[in-house]
């Protein structure tokens, strides 16, 4: 009799209170129509590295410049080269050590302070395009979530790293990091190598910032020296 009493009370329960697993279940098919329409679960969870060459504007500054962003998720680290008329600035991210350097206009490596460091490991955390890989792998660290405006959120332990919206087929059209709600809006995912996509296009809804995105290479070898501070400078 007892147990049948606390078997119908946890089902009672179930049914009274069946939002939770409803949203996880809203957030999985959320997450299944993105990883879909940007080249799928076992495409981009077999990405061991990326460089994307993109052409970069701000609102203020009449100067283009090139970024290279290569990023390891085997080792979880980035590198930054950015140049254009008087700059050529080499960064370097180690999210899992004390390797954060940084290359000045006139060549001189140093070492990032901490909060810029803070600053950059948190980006580094929240990349849009590393936590597609991360969701694809299944990240026992991530939890996912529906949000308000009906979003894909991503959180990690109980902070929200990124967020997507998605059109229609499942792609992106604008995503965020943290706290900011506002994001980017971006392109037609159509640029593609190795099966994963990429958007052609990503830009701050003001206009203040905007990238294009000219190229991507996948699972490329990732050559030790890019990653070296001594020998960052001379790449």
């Amino acid at each position: 009799m007892i147990r049948t009493l606390l078997c119908f009370s946890v089902t009672l329960g179930v049914w009274l209170n069946p939002a939770p697993a409803a949203a996880a279940s809203e957030a999985e098919t959320l997450v299944e129509r993105l990883l879909w329409a940007v080249g799928g679960r076992p495409a981009w969870a077999a990405v061991t590295s990326t460089v994307v060459y993109s052409d970069q504007h701000r609102r203020d500054d009449p100067n283009a410049v090139g970024a290279v962003s290569t990023i390891d998720y085997q080792r979880s680290r980035l590198r930054i080269d950015t140049t254009g008329i008087s700059l050529q600035q080499v960064r370097l991210i180690d999210s899992e050590g004390d390797r954060n350097w940084r290359v000045d206009q006139q060549g001189r490596i140093e070492k990032v302070a901490e909060d810029p460091l803070a600053r950059d490991l948190r980006r580094y955390t929240a990349q849009i395009y590393r936590t597609v890989q991360r969701i694809a792998v299944r990240d026992p660290k991530l939890r996912l979530a529906v949000g308000r405006n009906g979003s894909l959120d991503v959180y990690e332990g109980s902070t929200r790293i990124a967020w997507y919206q998605l059109d229609a087929r499942g792609e992106p059209f604008a995503m965020g990091a943290h706290d900011d709600d506002v994001g980017v809006i971006c392109g037609p995912w159509e640029l593609e190598k190795s099966g994963i996509r990429y958007p052609l296009w990503v830009s701050r809804p003001d206009g203040s910032w905007r990238a294009t995105l000219r190229s991507l290479t996948v699972n490329a070898r990732v050559d030790e020296k890019l990653f070296t501070p001594s020998l960052a400078a001379d790449q």
